[in-house]
This record gives C-alpha cells, sequence and structure tokens, in this order.
C-alpha cells in the first residue's frame, strides 16, 4: 500500500502543470515604457488594527476570568495580533514610478519591486496585476 502511494504522488509530481486557472479571462498586455521619475514610498498599514482586534478577542476570551485575566488576555490578543498583521503585511517600503508610453501618456505604477532605472525603460505587464522590469535602453527608443 505505501509503494502505492509513493507511486502515485511521484506520477502526480511529473503530471504537466499546464496554464494556472487564476489566468482564464484575463487580459495580458505588455508594453515599453520610459522612466520619468522614480521615489521611494511608504505603504499605509493595519498593524494597529490587528493590535485592536487581537486585544478584544483577547478580553473576551476572559470574560469568564478576574479582571487580571482579561488583562492578560488583551495583552496577549494585542502583541498576537499585531504581530500576525505585521508578519502579513510585510515591508511598507515600495516605490512609485512615473512613466511615459510610446504615446506619450504619462502613468503612474506602484509597486514593492524595485526597479533599476539605469537604462531608463521598463517593460510593464499587465493583467490581474501590473509588474514592471528593467528593460534595455533599445526598446524605448521611442523618446
Amino acid at each position: 500500500m505505501k509503494k502505492l502511494l509513493l507511486f502515485l504522488l511521484l506520477l502526480n509530481g511529473c503530471a504537466t502543470q499546464g496554464v494556472d486557472r487564476s489566468e482564464l479571462n484575463v487580459i495580458k498586455k505588455e508594453f515599453y515604457a520610459s522612466i520619468i521619475s522614480m521615489k521611494e514610498v511608504k505603504l499605509s498599514s493595519e498593524v494597529n488594527t490587528g493590535i485592536v482586534g487581537g486585544a478584544s478577542i483577547g478580553v473576551i476570551d476572559e470574560l469568564d476570568g478576574n479582571h487580571e485575566d482579561m488583562i492578560a488576555g488583551a495583552l496577549a490578543g494585542a502583541i498576537v495580533g499585531g504581530l500576525f498583521t505585521a508578519i502579513f503585511e510585510g515591508s511598507n517600503k515600495a516605490f512609485e514610478y512615473t512613466l511615459r508610453t510610446e504615446n506619450n501618456d504619462l502613468i503612474t505604477i506602484i509597486q514593492k519591486e524595485k526597479v533599476s532605472v539605469l537604462s531608463e525603460c521598463v517593460k510593464v505587464k499587465i493583467a490581474s496585476k501590473v509588474s514592471v522590469v528593467s528593460a534595455s535602453k533599445e526598446k524605448c527608443q521611442f523618446i
């Protein structure tokens, strides 16, 4: 039985992965743009909400105890709620790029990944999310 299970697991690992289902009915567009400006921005955070929510749950969980238990529950809940929210959010550091397209349109994109601006040219990919990556300067000869 164990050999059969191991064989099925190995066979499943060799199966063709195909196109991800999240790609269904998604329009994708790629184009090149030149970088007009880049600046670092700070993203908003929900850590305070996580602290308050965790503290509330901690107090509610200890309602059957005395006031010291409720205070301890609130402190523990606040720490856990704030910590999990901070871990989930990750860094608050992001980058805002102002780009000029071939049609002289200006677009602004904010993303966490920093792009090398040495070539002054980026490839923009728009699907369900937008991503920007460095490209060779020759791709932006339209400027």
